[in-house]
This record gives structure tokens, C-alpha cells and sequence, in this order.
């Protein structure tokens, strides 16, 4: 019975068996810019952000009170590093849904392919201590991956 229980529960809607989020980082270069899209489990979010701010959050794309809620936490979590200071000055394009997913979009203008920065993605590890943040960086043909978990907030990106 236990067994089936646990069988049923993986394919709740309202159940995965882990924390992740993805972090795509492309280079436009007609723009000169940072294309950056975060995907976020709904639940996941919702609950670190109502711990965060000590009252119920509820994600609603496009609700002003709501996005510049989730942007003052992005932008805590999210950028690169001059020495213990997040300096990013990124431009917060939006937010999507997409089922259980919330979407969020932001823009780094920028001539550099950021070698030698120190990215920071600490995302929803302050509520969960299996999350794991996993950023795909393609600048001109090049890509990398890089992990971040509660032990690894802040990377030096490479080639």
C-alpha cells in the first residue's frame, strides 16, 4: 500500500521529487546583450517567496504587486559579483506561465562574453536544501553549463 501511495504521489501536478531551476544566458549580438530566462517551479517559488516575505505570495504574471515582488528577490539572487557585492545592472523584462512554471526575463546590456565574472544563482536555496540551479551560458558558438547548489552560489564562468 505504502508503495502505491508513493507511486501515485510522483505524478501529482502538485509533487516533484526535487528542486531545480534553469537558467538560460544567450548573447544577442545584434543587440549587445544578455538574453536571460529563468524557469522556476510555481509551488517552489510561491513558497520561498511567502517565507521570505512572512505572508502568503501568490505568483500572477502581469500583477504589479506580484512581479516587483519577485524582482526585488531575483535580483538578491541573481547577478554577477564585484567582490561580496552583486553589481548587475540588468533591466527586468517580465514574467511568463507556463503551466506549473513561472518564466522570468531579464536583459544585461553588455560588449563582453563575461569570461571571468563571477555569476551568482542562489534561487530558492534558502527554502530548500536540495535545490540546484543550473545555468546554460552560450556566448558565439560557445557553451558551457554550470550547477549551482547551497554549498556553490557563486562561480567564476570559464571557457
Amino acid at each position: 500500500m505504502k508503495l502505491l501511495v508513493l507511486f501515485l504521489g510522483l505524478f501529482s501536478p502538485d509533487f516533484h521529487p526535487f528542486h531545480s531551476s534553469v537558467t538560460e544566458m544567450s548573447y544577442n549580438q545584434k543587440d549587445q546583450s544578455w538574453e536571460i530566462s529563468i524557469r522556476l517551479f510555481q509551488d517552489d517559488l510561491e513558497q520561498t517567496m511567502s517565507s521570505n516575505l512572512g505572508k502568503k505570495f501568490r505568483m500572477i504574471p502581469g500583477d504589479e504587486a506580484s512581479e516587483k515582488a519577485l524582482e526585488n528577490y531575483v535580483r538578491k539572487h541573481v547577478g554577477f559579483r564585484t567582490g561580496k557585492q552583486i553589481s548587475t545592472p540588468y533591466r527586468w523584462l517580465g514574467t511568463e506561465q507556463q503551466q506549473d512554471v513561472i518564466w522570468v526575463y531579464i536583459e544585461i546590456p553588455s560588449t563582453s562574453d563575461l569570461i571571468g565574472s563571477y555569476l551568482e544563482n542562489s534561487l530558492l536555496l534558502d527554502e530548500f536544501e536540495d535545490q540546484t540551479n543550473l545555468v546554460s551560458w552560450s556566448f558565439q558558438g560557445q557553451k558551457k553549463s554550470y550547477l549551482f547548489r547551497k554549498t556553490q552560489e557563486v562561480q567564476q564562468l570559464s571557457r
